[in-house]
């Protein structure tokens, strides 16, 4: 795909990669200066609200923070804002995180309080804080559409209907916030045109006189083509995430968004197709070098969403498209995850060339069913064409890119945690019906008893620590006059991620039939077995993993037990939460099933004590399958819109040769995953020898790329366990 692009663009790749390294090797956040600037402001205004706190801050770190341009990328986006090399937001900076941090003790402590005794136990897996600080997307579309003086205008438009004062405070951050980023464009500008004017070389100059006019541009008004509108994008929710203190994990619907002023420039003759290449090689040469993801992992939080359609349902699939996978495979990136939204309508030519980039042994992208994730959100009473503008959000979640703000992937809950917890008080049921009726309740209450203590701390979210910038772009916020944290936003939801899905339905399914069905054993008889981790007990357990049916094998009575059970715990949410909005059923995993299994005992399906639990919605890794095709076709039972969130199968094929069978065979294997009805889908194409041997020398297998969970990385940079788990995975 890339043959086409020459020497030139290679040796420009090579500088900046030299030019990323040079600087991020070195890189002084300023991290103290910084903090003594925001600890003398908030002493000068001891009685100041959070609002104008937060709005002193972004006006003190968008004018002290110094700014940085490189020689070799066209775009403007570092500043020195205390966030370190390897960080992306979300409370990951100390000046970012200011406003969090004075106050985490008043408003957040308890809840860490509460929940210690669940993390210690293995039934919960969470972050320290009740609400969420990552995996937020702005909302680009009205950014590009107005540009930053356009927000201010309208905020200034809204400030003028008022008189109430927390409103017309509100509204007054807003401008503040938003002049404040302003300021730090015009910074960006004045930088590029003194070394424009300081620079001998005509072709250096001329790099610095783009960026300034971009810079200038993007203060003044809304973009006017293709390389502002990216730089914009990619100014957003770079500085914006450094300042505002939230981790903002995506660039959005690129090909969507772009696409026209893309057609626009092309017919201009402003840009050329190579040009929009490079410039998009640009974009993930930055993230894999600044998180130096050759030789170690680091998690870059960073995704770009492919794909999908618009607002009025139109297929998105275009030639922008393709210049990022194709800018994927000559970067040869991994640290930037890209999500690809896929369904029946999409052209096939859109399945080969997701195929071809993971042939080329890079496992990165993750495909999100539209035909089921735009229904879910439907059900969950999204309007239609809102949900049509999902992207992922970081790992496997979503998340509706211009209105709706979701704190999720920092809470997971062990279903078999509570599973094991519910047998120990279940030596009275008579029937399977009564038991799983218990488990249920259980399920139920331990929800319920999350969601008091997220929203109790949730509830004080904007008196300590508002998000006004943020709010900013995101639609409903300026139209009610509250910040997101206090219910802006036009969707204010909450996940809750469930977790450990085979572990759990084969669980269920062995204590129906050892006890209930064929009465081998009591309740008590096979507490005590699961007590004693299978003590002496090799052959029970080879009879429960051998003989009893599991999930995802494509087996007609556990297909409809799964969905049975699925369809019971997607009832389990939906309560609301301290801004007034829904906790969303989910099932999305990231890599907490090796953490969470870790803390405890065995399991009725026959896992031991530590083993992980069970990926996504796959198979547990000790279940043998005879081909991927019994997992795609156990998905055809589920009803998958029944959650609203990415539910991810997790398929790991053999390596195969990059030629056209090998992608007639991904392509065929993702066409079925379609058919079935999937939420979302990843897949490995690993060799358990190569595996094996690559751990023993890794210096043989430099390249060597792995889907972990929710991102990928090189082989050789995973931690020693990881490896082993990964490994572990190839029986199947």
């Amino acid at each position: 795909m890339c043959s086409e692009f020459g020497s030139e663009l290679s040796i420009h790749k090579e500088n900046l990669e030299y030019e990323f390294d040079s600087y991020y090797s070195t890189y002084d956040p300023d991290t103290k200066r910084l903090l003594a600037l925001l600890e003398n402001m908030v002493k000068e205004n001891s009685n100041a609200s959070s609002y104008t706190l937060k709005a002193n801050m972004y006006e003190i770190l968008c004018r002290e923070c110094s700014v940085h341009l490189f020689e070799n990328s066209d775009f403007f986006f570092e500043m020195s804002s205390g966030r370190g090399r390897f960080t992306w937001g979300g409370l990951q900076s100390s000046v970012g995180s200011f406003m969090h941090n004075r106050t985490h003790s008043e408003w957040l402590g308890a809840y860490r309080k509460e929940i210690d005794g669940d993390l210690a136990c293995g039934l919960l897996y969470a972050w320290d804080n009740p609400v969420g600080f990552d995996h937020h997307c702005p909302g680009y579309d009205k950014i590009l559409r107005l540009g930053i003086a356009g927000i201010i205008s309208q905020a200034e438009d809204e400030l003028k209907k008022y008189t109430d004062p927390r409103k017309c405070e509100f509204y007054s951050s807003v401008i503040r916030a938003n002049k404040s980023l302003i300021t730090l464009a015009r910074r960006f500008e004045d930088k590029a045109k003194r070394l424009a004017e300081s620079s001998c070389d005509t072709d250096k100059a001329s790099h610095y006189k783009k960026i300034a006019l971009a810079a200038g541009n993007i203060a003044s008004g809304a973009p006017k083509s293709f390389y502002e509108a990216l730089c914009l994008i990619i100014f957003y929710r770079e500085c914006v995430g450094s300042v505002e203190g939230i981790g903002i994990s995506t660039f959005g619907q690129l090909d969507r968004m772009l696409y026209p002023y893309y057609v626009s420039d092309l017919e201009a003759g402003i840009i050329t197709r190579d040009e929009a290449f490079e410039l998009f090689c640009d974009l993930l040469i930055y993230t894999e070098v600044r998180f130096n993801a050759a030789s170690e992992y680091h998690e870059t939080s960073t995704t770009i969403e492919l794909g999908g359609c618009d607002r009025d349902g139109n297929i998105i699939y275009n030639e922008l498209t393709e210049l990022v996978l194709g800018a994927v495979l000559y970067v040869r990136s991994i640290g930037t995850k890209i999500n690809c939204r896929i369904s029946k309508k999409h052209p096939k030519k859109f399945l080969e060339k997701i195929a071809s980039v993971l042939l080329a042994g890079l496992p990165t992208i993750m495909m999100h069913n539209d035909d089921i994730l735009i229904p879910a959100r439907v059900n969950q009473g999204q309007d239609i064409g809102d949900a049509r503008l999902y992207v992922g959000g970081g790992c496997h979640e979503i998340v509706l890119q211009e209105s709706e703000v979701c704190t999720r992937a920092d809470t997971w809950i062990n279903l078999s945690a509570i599973l094991l917890r519910t047998m120990e008080n279940a030596e009275e049921c008579k029937s399977y019906e009564e038991f799983q009726k218990k488990y249920l309740s259980d399920v139920k209450a331990y929800h319920e008893r999350i969601v008091k203590l997220k929203n109790a701390g949730e509830s004080h979210w904007c008196e300590y620590d508002p998000l006004v910038l943020f709010s900013s772009s995101i639609d409903g916020s300026l139209e009610k006059g509250l910040d997101v944290t206090e219910g802006g936003a036009k969707y204010n939801s909450t996940a809750l991620s469930m977790l450990g899905t085979a572990t759990l339905i084969d669980s269920l399914y062995a204590v129906k039939q050892l006890v209930f069905d064929e009465k081998k054993m009591t309740m008590s008889e096979l507490n005590e077995v699961i007590r004693s981790n299978f003590a002496n007990e090799e052959s029970l357990r080879g009879y429960i993993i051998k003989k009893i049916p599991k999930h995802g094998t494509n087996s007609d009575i556990m297909n409809k037990f799964s969905a049975e059970v699925l369809s019971e715990l997607s009832k389990v949410s939906g309560q609301t939460n301290a801004r007034g909005g829904k906790y969303l059923p989910a099932f999305y995993p990231h890599d907490i099933y090796v953490t969470l299994g870790n803390k405890i005992g065995a399991t009725p399906d026959g896992r031991l004590a530590g083993m992980p639990l069970s990926r996504g919605v796959s198979p547990s890794e000790f279940v043998s399958t005879e081909s991927p095709l019994e997992l795609i076709n156990s998905l055809k039972s589920i009803d998958f819109t029944q959650f609203a969130d990415s539910f991810c199968a997790e398929l790991t094929l053999p390596t195969m040769e990059n030629e056209a069978s090998s992608v007639n065979i991904i392509t065929a294997v993702t066409e079925a995953f379609l058919e079935a009805g999937g939420s979302s889908l990843q897949i490995n194409l690993l060799s358990r020898e190569m595996l094996i041997d690559a751990k023993a020398h890794p210096e043989l297998y430099p390249n060597l790329c792995v889907r972990v969970c929710g991102y990928s990385a090189r082989f050789s940079a995973l931690r020693a366990d990881r490896q082993d788990e990964i490994i572990n995975r190839m029986i199947r």
